[in-house]
């Protein structure tokens, strides 16, 4: 079956272009597209994508609202930011509001795919510049404090391979990255990520991260 897609972008010579390059890719359906997120929204009533492309410079209304309210009704639908914005508060915002990936507009085609697929199987694609600034603003609050409680990887039952690929996601890698440099497949790092989230009990990499961050896991830390 095909991915269906939406891409939703208020500039209509880079929602062509977007559009071009999705339309390379047989995997892909694009089953519409919108200019603002009151049309997005009016859309998604006959039409159910199984990810968006969500610009955040809107008219009427912005990809921050949109993804927003496209979380309280529609919560299975995948939203990722595709935008030229990479400032700390629009990323930290579009986190905020639910999106499951952040990736700048000149990203390579093959890039937006594999973002597309990785949101779909439960990760949080990033391109490393936003991957970077996003866990800087994760970092900051927790470097700036002494008092916290660590909690330590085994009081959670992580192994150490587990907390080996968290620290690697950490660094901004992608799951085929780390795969590479594990010498493990891609469905094998994917599956340990499944069962980190599982025993930390959170459902993204980024809440991953964090309490890994939070309890001073990794080696930068140290």
């Amino acid at each position: 079956m095909k991915i269906l897609v939406a891409l939703v972008d208020d500039n209509p010579q880079l929602l062509q272009s977007t559009t071009q390059i999705l339309e390379c890719f047989e995997e892909i359906s694009l089953i519409f597209t919108a200019q603002n997120g009151e049309e997005t929204l009016e859309k998604l009533k006959t039409q159910t994508p199984d990810i968006i492309l969500m610009d955040i410079e809107m008219p009427v209304m912005d990809g921050i609202a949109t993804t927003k309210a496209v979380r309280a009704l529609y919560p299975n639908i995948k939203i990722v930011m595709l935008t030229v914005f990479a400032q700390d508060n629009k990323i930290f915002e579009a986190i905020l509001a639910g999106a499951n990936g952040y990736l700048m507009k000149d990203e390579k085609p093959r890039r937006i795919m594999e973002a597309i697929e990785d949101a779909l199987d439960g990760g949080a694609p990033m391109s490393s510049m936003i991957a970077a600034k996003a866990l800087n603003l994760i970092k900051s609050p927790f470097n700036k404090s002494s008092e916290i409680k660590v909690v330590p990887p085994k009081d959670f039952d992580l192994t150490r391979r587990e907390i080996e690929i968290l620290e690697h996601l950490s660094n901004g890698l992608e799951y085929r990255e780390i795969a590479e440099k594990l010498f493990i497949s891609p469905a094998t790092t994917r599956k340990h990520i499944e069962n980190t989230y599982l025993k930390l009990q959170v459902h993204s990499k980024m809440e991953a991260v964090q309490v890994g961050i939070k309890n001073h896991w990794f080696s930068l830390l140290f």
